[in-house]
């Protein structure tokens, strides 16, 4: 009876958190945003307003989320999330929870986005007020926009699979990440995130809850230097070299973890 119980109100728990999620999100692109743009001018001051008043939003949601006892959290090096900015934040993708985990604990967070958020009824004014990257830019564009976010001091977060991981198969990192490291010549901070039992796993519907709380853990890990795979005769092979390097990186801790 008592596992029925915590099973029922995770479910209940994990549908309100979607609905204030969402919800949350179309409200304050209403009432908070605004009040930012009445008083900070047009530009990358603006943006960084923003970008900090959803950190704190999302600091406030994975409180939420624990305090309702819908998850556990365990956060290794939350020290080397804080401490850095104009780097690349490199992670793997596991759940639908990964990025709001990231950007609670990053205060100064930049992240490239799918092209149908900007358009979303509940997202857009969100994306759009903090200057997200969209992720259907030309190349060049898109290089510009995160040479930009570095120099003013933001922290990228990439998902170098592109998606969320499918359960069972071995990571596939696409290369374009690798480019912008390398092009950039950007530090790279590298995190690991796991969650037992997976839950809002890819193609998974929210309700499907597992049948225990489920604990993340984000550990943040190694840094490396982009500048330090530019010793090839051809920047294409630097940026295999490290995805492929990475790859090994992550399938060693993902099965150690």
């Amino acid at each position: 009876m008592r596992d029925r119980l915590d099973a029922l109100w995770r479910l209940l728990g994990t549908g309100f958190a979607f609905a204030f999620l969402f919800g949350g999100g179309a409200v304050l692109a209403l009432t908070a945003f605004p009040i930012v743009h009445l008083v900070t001018p047009p530009g990358p001051k603006r943006q960084a307003r923003n970008q900090h008043l959803i950190h704190l939003i999302f600091r406030f949601y994975v409180c939420m989320l624990r305090t309702l006892r819908i998850i556990d959290l365990e956060v290794e090096g939350a020290e080397k999330l804080r401490d850095g900015t104009g780097r690349l934040v490199v992670a793997n993708h596991p759940t639908l929870l990964d990025v709001v985990l990231l950007m609670a604990m990053i205060p100064r967070a930049q992240c490239i986005v799918k092209k149908e958020l900007w358009s979303s009824p509940y997202l857009g004014a969100l994306v759009r007020g903090t200057g997200y990257i969209r992720n259907d830019l030309e190349p060049e564009e898109l290089l510009e926009a995160c040479r930009a976010a570095l120099a003013r001091g933001d922290s990228l977060i990439i998902f170098p699979e592109g998606t969320r991981s499918v359960p069972g198969e071995p990571l596939r990192f696409r290369r374009g990440f690798a480019n912008v490291a390398t092009l950039l010549e950007a530090e790279i901070q590298l995190v690991t995130i796991t969650c037992r039992p997976l839950t809002l796993v890819k193609g998974e519907k929210w309700w499907m809850i597992p049948p225990r709380r489920p604990l993340f853990r984000v550990v943040a890990g190694d840094r490396l230097d982009a500048k330090g795979w530019l010793g090839y005769e051809y920047r294409s092979r630097a940026a295999r070299k490290l995805v492929r390097t990475l790859e090994e990186y992550y399938a060693e801790r993902l099965a150690n973890g």
